[in-house]
């Protein structure tokens, strides 16, 4: 349902930035992306994340919290205090649990959501991420 209404414009598949070290949740994400029709941009910490946000502005960014150079919310917090990157939803991956302080930090900082990757079904990823984009549309 949700694919649809955001994919009704099909000469311009949704891209999402998945900045995240761990190469089984890397290639699982990927397979299921790019499966479900997006382009799919990589990084594989926080420094290229941003290197990437230079070259390509995804509509969704996926930022895993623990990484090499730049963690998560380092580069969150520079996402956020970019103009030109503001306004792009950001999604927290974590395996640190969901503590409510951190999930309400984390929204703080501009976060849209915070997901545990232990508790994310695969299977609805797709339309997780079109709900957010919906939502951002909507704004």
């Amino acid at each position: 349902m949700w694919y649809n209404i955001i994919h009704n414009n099909m000469d311009k598949p949704k891209k999402v930035l998945l900045i995240e070290d761990d190469q089984m949740v890397v290639r699982l994400y990927k397979r299921k992306l790019t499966m479900d029709g997006f382009d799919l941009l990589l990084a594989f910490n926080g420094e290229e994340g941003l290197e990437v946000l230079e070259k390509e502005i995804p509509d969704i960014i996926l930022l895993d919290i623990m990484m090499p150079k730049l963690n998560g919310l380092a580069t969150l917090e520079r996402i956020k205090a970019d103009s030109r990157f503001k306004n792009i939803p950001v999604v927290i991956l974590t395996n640190l649990g969901d503590r409510s302080d951190d999930v309400e930090r984390c929204k703080k900082m501009g976060a849209e959501d915070y997901w545990v990757k232990v508790n994310i079904n695969i299977e609805t990823l797709t339309d997780n991420i079109n709900q957010i984009l919906a939502r951002h549309a909507q704004q």
